[in-house]
C-alpha cells in the first residue's frame, strides 16, 4: 500500500489557494455543453490587456502550448470536494486532500487540479503519489511542457529511467540550449539510486543532440562531469579528451582529463595521477593565468602525497588569485595535518571570509577544522564552541565524533565515550567507525586493554576490515603483544598491499624495539615508496636509521620529518639525534620548546627524563 502525503506544504496562504482555485474553475464550469466557448484571457490566466496575468493558479512557461480548460458543471459535490480538501490542507488532513484533488482532477480532466495534487505530494516528499499526480496532469495536458518536465523529473527521481526517456528527447529536441538541458539533467541524476544507469541514460539522450562544433563541445563537457560524478573516471576521460579535441585550449577540458585520471583507483591509479600532473604541467605552460589547472594540479599531488609540492602549488594559486577560497582551504588543511596550528587558523579564517559571500559553499568543513586547531592548541572550550557551530546533516556526525575526543582531553573520557554510545547509527560502517573512535580514546587515555578488547569484540563481526585490524595492532603493540601486532599488520597488508601504514606501523615497532633493523628499515623504505611525504613515514626512517648508526642521516631525514609533521613524538625522535651528534643546546631547545606546545607525549616526556631535560 502507498503511503500518503504526511506534511502540509504551504507555497502561499491557504485562503488565496481556495479563493484562486474558485474562481479559475467558476471561469471554466459557465456551460456543460460538448463545445463550450473559450474563457476569457484573464480567467485562464494568460496575459490580460496591460500585460500582467491575473489569477492565483500558475500557469504554464510562458510562450507554451496549453490544452483547452475542460467543460466542468461546478455543482455542489464539486464545490464541496474543493473546498474540503483546501480546508484538509490547512489542518494537516494531507491523505484526504491528496486523494480528493485526485478524485476531482481524474473527473473534471482539469490539469489546475492535477497540478495542486502534484504540488501537494510534492510538498510531503510522497514521491509514488507526487509521480501518479505528475502523470495524471500530463496526460490532461501533453503540450504543456511544464506538465511533462514534472512527469519527466518524477520518473527520473523514481529510477524509471526508460519511461522518462521518451520524454527528455522530446524536450531536447524542443530546447534552445540543449547542452544547458543536459547539464540540469545530469546534475539530477547524479543524485539518483543509481548514477552509472543516470549517465547511460545521458550518453544515449546526447545522441540525439543535433551536432555542431559548440553544442558538441558543451555536450562532451557535460557527459564528461556527470561520468564523474557517477565514479566512472574512464568514461569521464574519454568525454573530456573528446572535448579538448574540439577546443585545444580549453581549460575546462584539460582540468577534466586531470580530474578523472586523478580519481582512478587500482593498480594504474599512479600513473593516472602522474599523467594527469603532466597533461596540467603542459597547460599551465601555454596558459599562465589558468588558476583552475592550478588548483587540479595541486589537487593531483595531494593525491599522490607529495605534499611539499603540493603546498607550493596551492601557495602559487594564492599569488595568482589571493581570494581563491579553495587554495586557502587547501592550505589551512596542509598546515593542520603537518600539526603547524598557528599556520592553519588565518587560512580557515580567510575562508569563512570569502565562504560568506558564496552560498553554495558551506562553512561546517571549516568549523569542524578550526576546533582541530584549536585542540591542537589544547584551547579545548574553543575547539567545543566550533564544534557546536556545525549544522549540516552530513557533518553533524563528524563534530560529534570530534567533541568526544576533546572530552577525553579534558579528562571526561567516559562522557565522549556515551557520547559515541548514542549516536545513530545507519549500518555496519557507521558502528565500525564508531568502535574504532571509541579505541583510539581509550588507547589514548592509557587504558590499553579496554581498548583490545572493543577492538576484538568487533573483528568477531568483520574479521577482515583493515581498519580495525590496524587498530587492533596499535594496542597490541601498548600491550606489548608484539606477535599478534605483527600478525594483524601483515594481515592487513595481504588485504590491502598498498597500505603504507601498515608498513610503517611494522617498521617503526621493530626500530623502536631495536629488533630486526634490516628487516624494519625495508619495510619503512616500502611505505615511502607509497607516501613519500609523509611526516610520520619520513620519522620512521630517521629513527631506523639512528638505530643502525647512521646519525647524519637520521639528522637529516628527522628534520625533514620535523618540517612536514611538527608533532612531538617527531621532536622527540630529532632531539635525540641532536644530542647524539653532541648538539646539545640545539637538542634542549628543540625538546623543551615541544614541551612547552605539547606535554603530553609519553615518547617525548620518556626523552626528556631519559636525557635530564627539566621542562
Amino acid at each position: 500500500m502507498r503511503s500518503a502525503p504526511h506534511e502540509v506544504p504551504k507555497p502561499f496562504p491557504q485562503r488565496l489557494l481556495v479563493a484562486g482555485l474558485l474562481a479559475l474553475l467558476v471561469s471554466a464550469c459557465a456551460t456543460t455543453g460538448s463545445n463550450p466557448p473559450p474563457a476569457p484571457a484573464q480567467a485562464r490566466g494568460e496575459p490580460a490587456a496591460g500585460g500582467e496575468a491575473t489569477g492565483q493558479a500558475a500557469s504554464p512557461t510562458p510562450g507554451s502550448p496549453r490544452a483547452e480548460l475542460p467543460p466542468v458543471d461546478l455543482d455542489g459535490r464539486m464545490l464541496f470536494g474543493i473546498v474540503s480538501s483546501e480546508i484538509a490542507l490547512q489542518r494537516g488532513e494531507l491523505r484526504y486532500a491528496y486523494t480528493e484533488l485526485m478524485r476531482l482532477a481524474r473527473e473534471t480532466r482539469d490539469p489546475r487540479l492535477a497540478r495542486r495534487a502534484t504540488e501537494v505530494a510534492l510538498g510531503s516528499r510522497a514521491l509514488p503519489q507526487a509521480l501518479d499526480a505528475a502523470a495524471l496532469w500530463h496526460e490532461i495536458s501533453p503540450g504543456d511542457p511544464e506538465a511533462e518536465t514534472s512527469h519527466a523529473s518524477m520518473l527520473l527521481i523514481a529510477g524509471r529511467y526508460d519511461e522518462a526517456r521518451p520524454l527528455l528527447e522530446h524536450q531536447l529536441a524542443a530546447s534552445a540550449n540543449p547542452a544547458g538541458l543536459l547539464d540540469q539533467l545530469g546534475r539530477m541524476l547524479a543524485k539518483g539510486k543509481d548514477p552509472g544507469a543516470g549517465l547511460d541514460l545521458l550518453e544515449a539522450l546526447a545522441k540525439k543532440i543535433p551536432a555542431d562544433p559548440s553544442t558538441t563541445f558543451n555536450t562532451e563537457l557535460v557527459l564528461a562531469r556527470s561520468a564523474r560524478d557517477a565514479g566512472k573516471a574512464e568514461r569521464a576521460a574519454a568525454h573530456a579528451r573528446a572535448a579538448l579535441a574540439l577546443r585545444p585550449d580549453s581549460e575546462a577540458a584539460a582540468v577534466g582529463i586531470a580530474n578523472a585520471l586523478a580519481d582512478g583507483e587500482g593498480p594504474s591509479a599512479h600513473e593516472g595521477r602522474a599523467e594527469a600532473i603532466s597533461l596540467l604541467d603542459g597547460f599551465l605552460a601555454r596558459h599562465e593565468d589558468a588558476n583552475d589547472a592550478r588548483l587540479a594540479r595541486a589537487r593531483a599531488l595531494v593525491a599522490e602525497s607529495r605534499i611539499e609540492q603540493a603546498r607550493a602549488g596551492f601557495e602559487e594559486l594564492l599569488r595568482h588569485k589571493p581570494d581563491s577560497p579553495d587554495a586557502h582551504f587547501a592550505l589551512g588543511a596542509l598546515a593542520l595535518d603537518a600539526e603547524r596550528y598557528a599556520e592553519a587558523r588565518p587560512h580557515f579564517e580567510r575562508y569563512l571570509e570569502l565562504a560568506a559571500s558564496d552560498p553554495e559553499r558551506e562553512p561546517d568543513l571549516a568549523y569542524l577544522n578550526l576546533a582541530r586547531v584549536a585542540e591542537g592548541e589544547h584551547r579545548y572550550e574553543d575547539a567545543l564552541a566550533w564544534l557546536h557551530k556545525v549544522k549540516s546533516p552530513g557533518q553533524a556526525g563528524n563534530a560529534r565524533e570530534r567533541e568526544a575526543f576533546v572530552l577525553a582531553h579534558l579528562d571526561r573520557v567516559d562522557e565522549g565515550m556515551r557520547l559515541l554510545e548514542a549516536m545513530p547509527l545507519a549500518g555496519d560502517e557507521d558502528r565500525t567507525r564508531v568502535v574504532l573512535a571509541q579505541a583510539q580514546i581509550l588507547r589514548d587515555a592509557h587504558r590499553y586493554q579496554q581498548s583490545f578488547d572493543l577492538l576484538e569484540g568487533a573483528l568477531k563481526d568483520h574479521p577482515d576490515d583493515t581498519s580495525l585490524l590496524y587498530e587492533s595492532a596499535m594496542s597490541a603493540e601498548r600491550l606489548d603483544r608484539i606477535e599478534i601486532m605483527e600478525k594483524r599488520l601483515r594481515r592487513v597488508l595481504a588485504l590491502a598491499p598498498e597500505a603504507a601504514h601498515a608498513y610503517n606501523a611494522l617498521g617503526y615497532t621493530l626500530a623502536d624495539r631495536n629488533i630486526r633493523l634490516q628487516e624494519a628499515y625495508d619495510l619503512i623504505r616500502r611505505a615511502l615508496t607509497l607516501a613519500p611525504d609523509d611526516g610520520f613515514i619520513v620519522d620512521s626512517l630517521g629513527w631506523v636509521q639512528f638505530r643502525l648508526g647512521r646519525l647524519d642521516a637520521a639528522r637529516e631525514s628527522l628534520q625533514r620529518a620535523y618540517r612536514l609533521k611538527a608533532d612531538p613524538d617527531v621532536a622527540a625522535h630529532l632531539g635525540e639525534v641532536l644530542w647524539a651528534l653532541g648538539d646539545r643546546a640545539a637538542a634542549r631547545e628543540l625538546l623543551l620548546d615541544a614541551s612547552r606546545r605539547d606535554g603530553e607525549s609519553d615518547t617525548l616526556r620518556e626523552t626528556l627524563g631519559r636525557l635530564k631535560i627539566q621542562p
